[in-house]
Order: structure tokens, then C-alpha cells, then sequence
């Protein structure tokens, strides 16, 4: 799958331990590369312009910006870039909020590392719009 194993990724969480969750769940089942990895909204923002990665992986609920309020900026800095966000939250209201912000894929944390970046993978594979 050369088209996966070139895909640039963000990665963006306040805790360290989710960030080396996905490093290695990327490198284990998807051998991409990770661009870059931020601790909060605004430094997810700013490695987002000067990276411009095939993919935005954002907590919702970071310090500084949160994820809700990072998206707008991070499609309007790095237009191509797909954007999952990660939250501890399965409620419809955060669902919408997301979508209504422009957020291309919403993931429950919890996953199975594996199933997470299957579903990243084909999010950046897919067509716009065909998620």
C-alpha cells in the first residue's frame, strides 16, 4: 500500500501517552509518517501550516484551544489536510459540534489501535466527501 505508508500525519493531545499510543499504532499497522505532534490547539495549529499533512489527528479537549475551536483554523492553514478528532465523548452533541466545525472523522479514544488507524488510513485514501 505505497499510498499509506507516504501519508504525513499531526498528531495533537495534551497526554503524552496518547500521543505514543498513536506514534507507535501508526508505525505498527500503518507505517506512516508522523510530521510533527502538539500538545494543545494552538502549536496543533501552527505544525499544521508548516507541515501541511494528508492528516489531522486532534484531541477535542486540549488546553489553549480546544479541538472545536483549532479545526477552523487548521482547515483554513492547511486546507488539504483531513481532520479526525479523538474524544473520551460518544454524545451526539459533540458529534454535531464537530461536524459543524468541519471535522472529517469523530473517533471514540478507546479504540483498538489497529481498527484507529484502518479507519484513518481509509479516511485519507477516500475521496473528499465519500466518508
Amino acid at each position: 500500500m505505497a499510498a499509506a505508508a507516504s501519508m504525513r500525519v499531526l498528531l495533537a493531545d495534551d497526554h503524552p501517552d496518547i500521543i505514543g499510543m498513536l506514534r507507535l499504532a501508526f508505525q505498527v499497522y500503518g507505517a506512516h509518517e508522523i510530521v510533527g505532534a502538539a500538545g494543545d490547539g494552538e502549536k496543533a495549529v501552527e505544525l499544521a501550516i508548516v507541515h501541511q499533512p494528508d492528516l489531522v489527528v486532534l484531541d477535542l479537549s486540549m488546553p489553549v484551544l480546544n479541538g472545536f475551536e483549532a479545526v477552523p483554523l487548521i482547515r483554513q492553514g492547511a486546507p488539504h489536510a483531513r481532520i479526525a478528532v479523538l474524544s473520551a465523548l460518544d454524545d451526539p452533541d459533540s458529534r454535531r459540534r464537530a461536524d459543524a466545525v468541519g471535522v472529517d472523522l469523530y473517533l471514540v479514544k478507546g479504540m483498538v489501535p489497529r481498527e484507529m488507524v484502518n479507519r484513518l488510513t481509509e479516511l485519507v485514501l477516500a475521496p473528499a466527501g465519500a466518508e
